[in-house]
This record gives structure tokens, C-alpha cells and sequence, in this order.
């Protein structure tokens, strides 16, 4: 059989030089993926075999997902829609005879349908498709990086309390750095299967080393309970294959099963990784784990080194520990061998090293002693370690010095075990991780720094700019112009269009929009709005089109731009009313916005390193997760570009770049053998809500194999727990934003002997709001109205300003120590990550006062992403398609039905949601007020009060005049009626929320009912 380059060899023989060979074979290994799934399929959706779709609904293990899955990083350029129709019509335009495949027109159902089939005349290598399958097969990607060898070089520093970028020379010997190898990649993983007993002893041999610790005690008391078609039963051993789901309540010992399964594995010389909430819990993981032997380091990145710093240290200390210090306080081999340093770059340059940015001839280098420089220690270490501690976005994005390759890849490739801790937030901060938003807005605010600097520069500095970072200023320069050209587009050309623009759009989505209107009246033939659309893509050219689109961003040449619209319908033959005139405006006006901000990303990912500014839209604009596009699997919808025009935070700019959850919860899966088995690591799963079956962004799906149960009197000491509903009738949540501060003060005010009779009880109070700002709000008020020295403090964000009564996130499990009584938090901040307990691990609060329905704001894009994620994984039963294409069409049509319908339903009442997206709302809302509920059941004192809970907003009830309406607490009762009578997974439900379940049932009658109005609004702030 012949090779893929002999195939080059005797095409380039043939083809005409204007061919693109390498676009030609694409093409060609693409169709024959297609003719290989459904030789019947629609050669224009070929792109759609390229998303490493067969992971989604029931995985799919046959040598197909296998080589689709090799097709998915080989291919991938191809996996673009746009870049997919010019591969295909430049393979169309070549000459046929020596194409594999030929093409053919037909008519179906009055629409113009391509077919293709194979070319049974072809003379010229007419094996290609097996030699495509197997070069497929066999493909490994070569990664190209090159050192910094013997001579001069200069680095670049950025001062971080002015941005002002200072430069320095260093003169490096020549050398070779001797970098760590990963070794190759294991195959399949065998299964972990650990005895109880196993585990007491390591935990045993634990307390042997350190006798104050208390993972023996806890691990006894608890039990392991195994579930097998929804019976349960104790279990003498655990067992982890693929991945495997372990759910316990607060205070089960989950994090403790982690630690002394991290130490036993670790002893057996396997590679496990860990992965938590936060940095500060990574690094006080590491700290843990070494105490015991363990060889274990951390994965965090270099940028927050000094907030990392702050946050490790201890007060009273004057160093930080050496677990600590030699991973963030370590010196960079280069920046101590500079010359001509100015004095304000002499400083530590943390997070900041020129590991692969030292210049000579405007090229960048590699670092050569990557190999034994401190600051990257814990890069390398990664290759020695037993155990791994990283966070969701250290797995998800950190690369790897040297051979420059993702951790993520390194962990598919050598892990036995990766751990995810909280799982059910980890699915939804993946899910979110790669759904990236910015605001235009506030990108064109801060552009006004640099174009001032540009403006003030004296002629000769201007003569000697860099012309990519010139023509990237001068687009800055225009932001402000574009920006009002598309608000004043939309408000003049978009009336009709009113829906539309209220929810995400696109220009893709403006062009179907005016293919729908221009079928029901033909204004204008289908082929010259084909023609407009591809050229507004790039696809053609059109001198005409192109001049409008000049114009299209232009406040003063509006008169122009309209007048070349005009002009053009006209020679097009096409004589429009004006609603449908001012679509095609507004939609070229989007168009041209589009072209922009692909301009302006090009542009900064060709600036010099030093002229990069970490903004909000620029981080936006240079994140394109490339590498990890090609191994998850893509977006549902397909890997999107697409703005909102919200009424207060202007353009708001999205993409979905991949399907995030299944970094977690495919991970097996994301490496195949060659037959199409699992061949990444092992998963274990640990959470305390992350069953909670009608959550589309917290339910995992992945069946529940393992309880962990906590001892007899903690449960029942939770079970006791108060619940009591304060029936004010004001209404804080649904409220309008003008009226919202004042109904939370008057909440406040109605309730205050309450909360004066709490602090006379065991225990600080725990109050929840929305935002930051409702948190200062009400810790304000609250400080007006305390007597007795009583006093409130609020959560705040590391960038605020601090004032007494201000507490930074990062310290918020120190709350104990903290002199105020009562700490004020947003519910998305506080919910879980953070054991607040005192000196003897006692939760610190004996109450919590919910002043707030907490909600996330339902109309935010990334949680619209990350439910219609879990809506798929649900509700889209892929199973019963044959083939991948089949699966991977219907996932897309069931996924655009759903974002639409969840488009539509963003504003409207709770009651009136379909069941789905109702059962949702109810579902999260549980997960939620349960999270915030286990900052109260830190429980080691039996002879302490059980915690109390009050439900104060007003928007808890619904209005007894609406009796049809939302009502939250009944809801509750129900849905949790439901999960504990659950025939199949009850014994889940009961396990989990039982002690919840009895306090909330005892607490809260139902069919109570305060008279109010529901809503589904919520705070307009993200977290």
C-alpha cells in the first residue's frame, strides 16, 4: 500500500499549481470519513464527523470513535463550518478526473441536495482512502521549540503598578538543558481496587507519623456503602474503574477518604491527581501530603505568585514554609545573570520569568536551564511526583515547560487516578471555563491608556514602532467609533428585529434571519444573498460589497454606507420594503463588527510580548484553547462566535469553544486504544450535592457507585437543625434593581430582634445576598442597628478596596478569629470551598439567614451554556443513532432547539418555565441553600446547639392572590418528597439530604404563602 507521501508525490504531478495540496488531502480524508460513516450523507455537514461527538449520550468504543477521534486533532481546521465550505470548494474546483470523490446535484423534497460518490475511473493512487485511515491511525504531532544557545540576548519586565515595561540584556554560555522526558504513554489503566482495611492501615501508619492527625478516627467511624441497581449495602472494598461516582453528606469524610487514598496509591509508586476549589487548598494539600512522605507537588500558575504568597503566609511568620516557599518564592536563574537592569526591575520578577520570551533578532527563545532553575521547579517536578495537586483551570489550560505540552495531555497520557473534589462545581466551572465573555465596553475604557501613550510619543518613537503593534493601536483608536456605529445600526435598522437582538446573536444567525423573511416575499434571489454572505466570510470577492463594508463602521459616512446599500439591491434586482432594507443593513453592520474583532485578535497575538495588557477582552481575544479543542469534544452548537447587547453592560462577546464537562466526566475516554477502549486514567468523583437529578448545571451524570456515610449522631444532630420561614412579605429577589438595596434594608429592619437573639446564641451568623455590593449594603445597615458592640462584616473581591468591615475572599476561612459577629456574603461566593471553623474544627457560624432567594442571573450566557450542556447529557438520547454522523447532526439540532427555547424563557416568570427548565430552577436553588446549609455542619461538638436557618426574603412564598405562581419553599418540599421516595436511587437521595430533608419538613409547612409577586430576576453581577 502506498504512503501518504507518495499519494503528495504523484498528485503534484497532476494537480495544477493552484491547487492547495494540503487542502486537497483534507478534503479528501474527510469524505472518505464520511463515505466510511454514511456514504449517503450530505457532503456540506462532513465537518460535523470532526467534533469528537462520539463521547457525548451513551460513549461510543468501536475502532470508528477511535480514528474519528484521531480525525478530531489531525483534522481539526476542517471542523469549522466556514473553513469546511472553501476546503470543499476548492476540492470541487479541482479537476475530477483525479479527485477520489465526484459530485452530484440532485432535487429532494424541491431543494437543490449534493451527493458524492467514489471515483470508480480514477488511475492515480486509487487505494487513498485506506492509506488516509491509516496515516489517521498513526499520526502523532510534532512539537518544534528551540533554546537559547550561547551569545546575547534581552528580556522584557513589566513593572505591575504601572504597566510600564523596562528592558535587560543577558549574555548566556552556551549550553543544552538536560528537561525531564515523559516516558511513553500507558495504554489501558487497570482498575484500583483498595480493601477498607487497606485503607485504615495506611491511615493507621498516617497517625504513626504524625499523631495529632485525625484521618484514623474519621475513616473508622464512617461507612463505605456500595450501590448496585439502586440497592445498598456495606462495602468491604472500593473499587475505581473508568471513572466511578462516590456521593457523601458533609462531614462523611470525603476529603479524608482523598488524603489517605493519595498516600496509599502514592506508596504503590502511582500517579494520582488532585484536583480542588482553590489555589490556597492546593498548596496547603502539598503542605499535608509531604508531611507523610509523600512525594507531591503542585500545578498552579506562575501570574498570581504574589497573591498566592499573601494568601500561604502566616501571621506572626517571617518566612513561609518551605513546601511554600520553594515553589513561589523561588529567584529566576536569567533575571540574576542581567546586565544594564534599571532599579525598578531589580525586583523579584514572580510569575513574570522570561522562561520562553528571550529575545535576539526579534525571535524568542527558550530559557537553557529550564532543566535546574528554581522558578519552574514545580513543572518538573511533575514528572517525578506520586501525587499532583492542581485546580480546574491548572488541569484545563497549564503547559508543561520544555516540550511545551498541556498538563491536561500529560495527565491522559501517564495518570493511574485523577480525583475531583466538589464535582458538581467542577462540571460547571469546566463548562464555563470554555465559554470565555468580555465586555467590548469595557475593552474600549481601557484602551484609552494606550492610545494616549501612542498619541503622546515624539515623532522618532513613532517611526521605530513595531507595524503590527501600530496597526493594532490604530484599530484601539477606532473602538470607540465602531462601538457607537453598531448601537446606532441596531437602533435604527433593528425594530422589527426587537427579540432578536434582546438574546445572543450573530451575524449568522441576522443572515438566516433575512433567508426566512426574503422566502415568505423574494425580494432579492437566494443566490445574490448567498453571494453577500460569502463575501462578508471571507468565501468571495466583490468590489462592491467589500466598499460597503468599509463604510459599515463608520459614524460619518452613514449616508454612504446606506446609499451603497441601496444601490446595490437595486442592481441585484431587488426593490425591498424598508424593514427588510434595514436587515440587510444592520445584519453588514454585524458582519463588518465580526471582521473586526477577528482583526483586532490577530493584531494582539502578533504583538511583541512586552506591549500585551492583561484586559478582560484582550485575555478574550488571545485565549483560543486550540490544544484543548482538539481533544475535548466541541461545542453542541459547534464552536461559536456570538454577542449580546445587554442595557447595561453594553456588548457582551462569547465563544464556546468545546464541551467542558467532559474533561471530567468523559475523561477515560478522551484517549482511545486503536479498538476504541478507554485508555486515559481513572476517575473518582467525590461530592456531597452533585445527585440532585433535574439540576442541568450541578447533577453529574455519571451513576452513583459509592456512599460515604457519616456517623449516627451527626446526622441526627444535622437533622435537628431549625428551619424557620420568617413570613415578611417584602420582597428582595423579583424586585426591581431601583428598589432592591431599599427592600433589603427593610428586610433587614423587620427582622433585626431576630437576628439580636441569634448573637446572644453559641455561634457567628452567616447572612446571604446576591452581589458584593447588596453585601456591603446590608453589612452597612446591620452596623447602623447592632447594640452592644456587635458588629457585621461583608465579603469582598481581592481587587476592592478594603475598609474595617471588609473581609478579602481569600480570608474568609479565618473567619473565626475575625472580631465581627456576623459576615454578609454572596451565595455564589460563599456556597462551598470553605471550612469556616474555629481552633477545634467546629463550623464557626450557628446560623444563617437567607435575605435573598439566591440565584444566579438567569439570562447570563455562561450559564445558559453550561445548562444546555447538562440538558443534552439528560434529556438528548444519542444512542438509538447508527452512525456518528447521524448522532453528531441530531446533538446539533437538539441543541439549537434548546438554546432557543432557553432563549425565549430567560425573562419570564418561575411559573411559567416549561417543566424542564422549572424542575432546573428548583433543583439548583436545593444545591445551593444545601452548600451554604455545610458551612453550618462542620460538626465535632454533639453538645453545641444544631444549626438554625431562616428564610427571610419574601420571594421564598409566591402570593397567595397568584396561587398558580412560583413557590420555592413548597417546591423544595416536593422535589425532595420525590428524590427520598425515588424507588431506583432514593437510597442516594436519603443518604445525602435525609438529616436536610427531616429539619426542612419539621420547619416549613407548605402551602404557606406571603403576598407577593414571583419573578425569575436575579443580581446582575458575575463571580
Amino acid at each position: 500500500m502506498s504512503s501518504l507521501e507518495t499519494i503528495k508525490r504523484s498528485l503534484r504531478n497532476y494537480l495544477p499549481t493552484s491547487v492547495n495540496l494540503d487542502d486537497f488531502i483534507k478534503a479528501e480524508m474527510t469524505l472518505a470519513l464520511l463515505e466510511k460513516c454514511k456514504p449517503e450523507g450530505d457532503p456540506t455537514k462532513a465537518y460535523l464527523l470532526l467534533h469528537n461527538y462520539s463521547l457525548m449520550g451513551e460513549v461510543v468504543c468501536d475502532e470508528t470513535a477511535f480514528l474519528l477521534q484521531k480525525a478530531h486533532r489531525l483534522l481539526h481546521s476542517c471542523s469549522s463550518k466556514m473553513n469546511w465550505a472553501k476546503v470543499l470548494e476548492n476540492y470541487r474546483n479541482a479537476q475530477s478526473e483525479f479527485c477520489l470523490y465526484i459530485f452530484t446535484e440532485k432535487i429532494e423534497k424541491g431543494s437543490k441536495v449534493l451527493k458524492f460518490a467514489r471515483n470508480t475511473e480514477l488511475a492515480v493512487e486509487p487505494d487513498r482512502a485506506d492509506v488516509y485511515f491509516e496515516y489517521i491511525r498513526k499520526h502523532k504531532e510534532e512539537k518544534h521549540f528551540g533554546y537559547a544557545k550561547g551569545g546575547k540576548y534581552s528580556y522584557s519586565i513589566k513593572d505591575k503598578t504601572s504597566s510600564t515595561v523596562y528592558s535587560a540584556d543577558v549574555e548566556i554560555p552556551d549550553c543544552t538543558p538536560q528537561m525531564p522526558i515523559s516516558p511513553p504513554p500507558k495504554k489501558t489503566r487497570k482498575k484500583i481496587s483498595v480493601s477498607t482495611d487497606e485503607l485504615l492501615a495506611s491511615a493507621a501508619e498516617m497517625a504513626e507519623k504524625k499523631p495529632d492527625d485525625y484521618c484514623y478516627s474519621i475513616l473508622k467511624s464512617n461507612t463505605l456503602k456500595a450501590v448496585t441497581e439502586g440497592n445498598v449495602k456495606s462495602a468491604n472494598r472500593l473499587e475505581i474503574d473508568k471513572i466511578t461516582n462516590l456521593v457523601g453528606m458533609v462531614g462523611s469524610g470525603k476529603s479524608t477518604l482523598m488524603k489517605v487514598l493519595s498516600y496509599h496509591l502514592a506508596k504503590a509508586d502511582k500517579k494520582v491527581v488532585l484536583v480542588l476549589d482553590t489555589v490556597s487548598s492546593v498548596l496547603e494539600m502539598c503542605s499535608y501530603l509531604s508531611q507523610f512522605g509523600v512525594s507531591v507537588s503542585p500545578v498552579i500558575g506562575r501570574s498570581g505568585r504574589e497573591k498566592y504568597i499573601d494568601q500561604v503566609a502566616k501571621a506572626q511568620e517571617k518566612y513561609l514554609q518551605n513546601e511554600y516557599s520553594k515553589y513561589l518564592t523561588a529567584p529566576c536563574i536569567i533575571d540574576g545573570m542581567a546586565k544594564n537592569k534599571s532599579d525598578k526591575s531589580s525586583a523579584p520578577m514572580f510569575g513574570n520569568e522570561p522562561c520562553r520570551s528571550l529575545m535576539k533578532n526579534k525571535k524568542h527563545y527558550n530559557c537553557p536551564y529550564m532543566d535546574i532553575c528554581p522558578a519552574v521547579r514545580m513543572y518538573r517536578d511533575v514528572y517525578t511526583s506520586n501525587v499532583i495537586v492542581t485546580t480546574v483551570q491548572g488541569l484545563a489550560a497549564i503547559r508543561l515547560l520544555g516540550d511545551n505540552k498541556l498538563f491536561l495531555e500529560y495527565v491522559l497520557e501517564q495518570a493511574d487516578l485523577v480525583v475531583f473534589d466538589e464535582c458538581d462545581k467542577v462540571q460547571k466551572t469546566l463548562d464555563e471555563f470554555f465559554t470565555p465573555s468580555a465586555s467590548f465596553d469595557k475593552f474600549r475604557q481601557n484602551a484609552a491608556a494606550l492610545c494616549s501613550e501612542a498619541m503622546n510619543k515624539e515623532t522618532e518613537a513613532l517611526d521605530g514602532m513595531e507595524k503590527n503593534e501600530s496597526g493594532y493601536i490604530r484599530k484601539l483608536m477606532s473602538s470607540l467609533g465602531v462601538c457607537m456605529a453598531v448601537r446606532e445600526a441596531i437602533s435604527a435598522y433593528g425594530g422589527t428585529w426587537r427579540t432578536i437582538l434582546s438574546r445572543t446573536f450573530s451575524a449568522e444567525i441576522l443572515y438566516q434571519a433575512i433567508c426566512r423573511e426574503n422566502q415568505k416575499n423574494k425580494h432579492i434571489s437566494d443566490k445574490s444573498l448567498e453571494h453577500m454572505r460569502r463575501v462578508t466570510i471571507g468565501l468571495d470577492h466583490d468590489k462592491d460589497i467589500e466598499h460597503i463594508l468599509k463604510f459599515a463602521l463608520s459614524e460619518d459616512d452613514l449616508k454612504i454606507f446606506s446609499s451603497d446599500i441601496s444601490d446595490w439591491l437595486t442592481d441585484n434586482n431587488c426593490k425591498p420594503d424598508k424593514t427588510f432594507s434595514d436587515h440587510i443593513k444592520l445584519y453588514l453592520v454585524v458582519a463588518a463588527f465580526d471582521n473586526y474583532i477577528r482583526d483586532i485578535s490577530d493584531s494582539y497575538l502578533f504583538l511583541p510580548y512586552e506591549r500585551k495588557t492583561q484586559q478582560e477582552l484582550t485575555d478574550f481575544l488571545s485565549t483560543r484553547f486550540t490544544a484543548q479543542q482538539k481533544i475535548l469534544p466541541s461545542s453542541a452548537m459547534g464552536n461559536l462566535f456570538g454577542m449580546k447587547n445587554d442595557p447595561q453592560k453594553g456588548f457582551i462577546l462569547y465563544r464556546q469553544y468545546a464541551f467542558g464537562r467532559a474533561l471530567m466526566d468523559r475523561m477515560p475516554w478522551l484517549r482511545l486504544t486503536e479498538e476504541g477502549q478507554p485508555a486515559g486514567p481513572n476517575v473518582l468523583l467525590l461530592s456531597g450535592s452533585s445527585w440532585a437529578d433535574g439540576c442541568l448545571q450541578y447533577h453529574v451524570n455519571v451513576p452513583v457507585k459509592y456512599l460515604l456515610e457519616a456517623e449516627e449522631w451527626m446526622r441526627r444532630k444535622i437533622a435537628e437543625s431549625k428551619m424557620i420561614d420568617l413570613g415578611t412579605a417584602i420582597r428582595v429577589s423579583g424586585s426591581g434593581s431601583e428598589e432592591r438595596e431599599e427592600n433589603l434594608t427593610e428586610v433587614i429592619k423587620k427582622i433585626i430582634g431576630t437576628i439580636e437573639a441569634e448573637l446572644r446564641s453559641e455561634g457567628k451568623l452567616l447572612m446571604i445576598v446576591n452581589s458584593y455590593s447588596e453585601a456591603q449594603t446590608a453589612a452597612n445597615y446591620l452596623n447602623r442597628l447592632l447594640l452592644n458592640g456587635k458588629k457585621a462584616a461583608c465579603m469582598s473581591r481581592e481587587a476592592d478596596e478594603f475598609d474595617e468591615n471588609m473581609i478579602p475572599r481569600s480570608e474568609i476561612a479565618d473567619f473565626s478569629d475575625h472580631s465581627a459577629d456576623i459576615m454578609v456574603a454572596p451565595a455564589q461566593a460563599i456556597e462551598r470551598g470553605y471550612n469556616i471553623v474555629d481552633k477545634d474544627g467546629h463550623s464557626a457560624f450557628g446560623s444563617v439567614f437567607f435575605l435573598v432567594r439566591p440565584m444566579e442571573v438567569p439570562d447570563e450566557i455562561s450559564s445558559k451554556c453550561t445548562k444546555l450542556n447538562g440538558y443534552l447529557e439528560r434529556h438528548c438520547v444519542l444512542s438509538g443513532k447508527k452512525n456518528a454522523f447521524d448522532r453528531a447532526a441530531k446533538l446539533r439540532s437538539e441543541a439549537t432547539r434548546q438554546w432557543s427555547l432557553m432563549e425565549r424563557q430567560g425573562k419570564m416568570q418561575l411559573s411559567s418555565l416549561d417543566p424542564v427548565m422549572k424542575l432546573d430552577v428548583t433543583a439548583s436553588l436545593f444545591v445551593l441553600i444545601l452548600q451554604i446549609f455545610g458551612r453550618l455542619c462542620r460538626i465535632t461538638d454533639e453538645s453545641k446547639p444544631a444549626p438554625r436557618v431562616y428564610f427571610a426574603d419574601g420571594a421564598f412564598r409566591r402570593s397567595e392572590k397568584n396561587t398558580a405562581g412560583y413557590d420555592l419553599l413548597n417546591e423544595l418540599i416536593d422535589y425532595l418528597d420525590s428524590m427520598i421516595d425515588n424507588k431506583e436511587t432514593g437510597k442516594i437521595a436519603e443518604t445525602l439530604y435525609q438529616p436536610f430533608y427531616e429539619a426542612f419538613k419539621k420547619g416549613v409547612e407548605k402551602n404557606e404563602f406571603a403576598d407577593i409577586f414571583d419573578d425569575i430576576y436575579s443580581e446582575e453581577e458575575e463571580f
